[in-house]
């Protein structure tokens, strides 16, 4: 999910879906030891039966109920809700709830392959059902507070499906990440509701990741096409599913996602030959079960920071803030990182008391094991949630947000009901850039002074910039930056209307004319905003120094530092004021012109 992240050369897991792991006793490892029978002289610990009602059972069911509820499922035996069925000995002579101290003391259960219950909650079960006697050992690897999302196995055979598969798609022995889209047309009279979505599995030897992408305003053209070739994510598309290794099909109790005529979907597959298979055709895909329009509706939404950057050989969290504006309820989310995370976390703040709630914490994060989690949480106007990661980057290069394998994420891809109208939530976090560092470059001559003031600029929309100031006559000193402004050319982009009240930067730096050279140094950090509260841009430093000669604008003139090519200047002089222009594409789908006033101070 990322798109969901330009996903993985990790090699291939072998075992892929939640139906592979199952709940009951076939999914036992052989050699976990099964369940020692009990000697028939140990003595036979009561657990307590008010404590089990009002503590353990509500542990069990958020846990274990989904496989052991009311109604097994998925394989298990039977429920374990009910305190006379778990003190019954079964044909052995052995009671549920000694099973359930042993198994969650020896790690198998839940079983192998699904995230360990967090140790604090495992440790209260198994410390009831053995009278004090069992302490869960700590758990390793993949510890979660929330428990997996398990769709049935099966999907309501009395709905019909719709298909988005790829046709025979060739995969050749040398793709390592191929991002490749494919465009379908949905067959459809009337709107549905989507009730299930599910992989539709072929050649997992070179699959890797999938998302499926609703263009209602049919931006994508019809076909398939290189992801970063053409528009992979159309302006104005919506996450509706995602799939990663380890994940399981999505099926909402009753009700659906909505879907109408007339709607283009994009399906996202990333390929990875790692292993140089040759002669590989793809037709993975997703399959939709659809339904009447009735009932609860849903909608998917991306929950995090969508700018941050991990410094090389640091252990570091990007986080951001979402509140909430509508009585809404999250019903379960895909936490998602790369290949540096080690830990997530969301909690929320209520409006009401100020209480910080758990919605799910995450350790020993594996990027092969990514599942939807449970999370059943009713959201109020004014509450606020936290998404946090934790990265561990022992690499020797900073790592920033992005959609490759080797950039990093941090998103809860969540369904909530009702639909939200926005596809991400960033607010940003509590540190929203009030200053930026001023780091002398090396370029400036010897003796520059590092006193720079601060400036904070404006963005505007603009089809076109207003004319600059002409060329003319500059005379050598030292310039200090004085005000900064974007003009850009629309606010439509593919990630929502950009609120330019909410934008601006904020900037430190000079520019220092001497002898025919012309050094510019600035340091600066944008803050883009959509109307929705979405944050993207970031810092960034620009320094280097260049031939002038104020007889030409645009001016393009070799360095002198870094000593090695060539760059175009566009600028403008008025009075004892120089205005630089920057002309960039860096704003989605629309172009940006940075323009920086440095005023002569000396």
């Amino acid at each position: 999910m990322s798109e969901l992240g330009r996903a993985s050369r990790v090699a291939w897991v072998a075992s892929i879906g939640i139906a592979a792991i199952g709940c009951g006793p076939s999914a036992e490892p052989a050699d976990a030891g099964g369940d020692a029978p009990v000697a028939e002289d140990a003595p036979r610990c009561m657990p307590d039966e008010a404590r089990f009602e009002s503590e353990i059972r509500p542990r069990i069911q958020r846990y274990c109920g989904q496989c052991h509820g009311e109604t097994p499922n998925f394989g298990a035996p039977t429920s374990l809700l009910d305190h006379a069925t778990l003190m019954a000995d079964d044909a052995m002579g052995i009671r549920l709830v000694d099973r359930i101290a042993q198994r969650l003391h020896d790690g198998t259960m839940p079983p192998v392959g699904m995230p360990r219950v967090a140790e604090t909650e495992a440790d209260a079960i198994a410390e009831w059902a053995s009278c004090g006697t069992v302490d869960v050992p700590p758990a390793g690897g993949l510890v979660s507070s929330a428990p997996p999302f398990l769709a049935p196995d099966e999907g309501p055979a009395d709905l019909p499906t719709l298909d988005f598969v790829a046709d025979e798609y060739a995969v050749g022995p040398d793709v390592r990440d191929d991002y490749h889209c494919f465009v379908f047309d949905a067959d459809l009279e009337s709107d549905r509701f989507v009730r299930r979505f599910e992989m539709v599995y072929d050649e997992t030897r070179v699959l890797h990741h999938i998302v499926l992408l609703r263009d209602p305003e049919r931006h994508a053209e019809p076909g398939d096409y290189d992801c970063y070739d053409g528009s992979g994510m159309p302006p104005g598309s919506q996450y509706l599913y995602a799939w990663a290794p380890g994940q399981s099909a999505v099926q909402f109790p009753e009700g659906g996602l909505r879907i109408s005529p007339g709607e283009r979907f994009i399906v996202q597959t990333h390929y990875n030959n790692g292993a140089a298979i040759p002669d590989v055709r793809d037709s993975s895909g997703v399959r939709l079960f659809l339904a009447p329009p009735e009932g609860t509706e849903y909608g998917m939404i991306a929950i995090g920071p969508t700018d941050f950057a991990i410094p090389a050989r640091t252990r570091r969290s990007a986080s951001s803030n979402c509140t909430v504006r509508e009585e809404s309820t999250l019903f379960v989310g895909a936490p998602h990182m790369h290949l540096l995370g080690s830990a997530f976390h969301q909690s929320i703040a209520r409006a009401d008391t100020g209480i910080r709630e758990g919605i799910i914490d995450l350790a020993g994060w594996s990027f092969e094991t990514q599942l939807f989690y449970d999370l059943g949480t009713s959201l109020h106007p004014g509450d606020v949630i936290t998404t946090r990661c934790t990265f561990e980057n022992t690499t020797s290069d900073t790592v920033t947000s992005g959609e490759d394998t080797t950039d990093e994420m941090c998103f809860d891809f969540a369904y909530v009901t009702p639909p939200p109208t926005d596809r991400y939530c960033d607010e940003g976090d509590d540190d929203n850039p009030t200053d930026v560092a001023y780091r002398p470059s090396a370029c400036l001559p010897t003796g520059t002074s590092h006193d720079v003031p601060l400036v904070r600029g404006m963005w505007v929309e603009a089809a076109t910039p207003p004319a600059l100031p002409a060329i003319g006559a500059v005379e050598d000193g030292r310039y200090l930056l004085e005000s900064t402004v974007g003009y850009v050319s629309g606010v439509t982009t593919a990630i929502g209307n950009l609120d330019t009240e909410a934008t601006y930067t904020l900037a430190r730096g000079q520019l220092v004319v001497r002898e025919g050279v012309l050094t510019y140094d600035v340091w600066q950090d944008s803050v883009v905003k959509s109307e929705s509260g979405i944050r993207f841009g970031g810092p960034a430093h620009y320094d280097f120094a260049m031939q002038f000669d104020a007889s030409a604008s645009p001016l393009r003139a070799p360095l002198t530092c870094p000593p090695d090519g060539n760059f175009t200047l566009v600028w403008g002089v008025e009075g004892d004021a120089i205005t630089v222009e920057f002309q960039t594409d860096d704003i989605p789908g629309q172009t940006l012109w940075s323009r920086f006033v440095f005023r002569r101070h000396t």
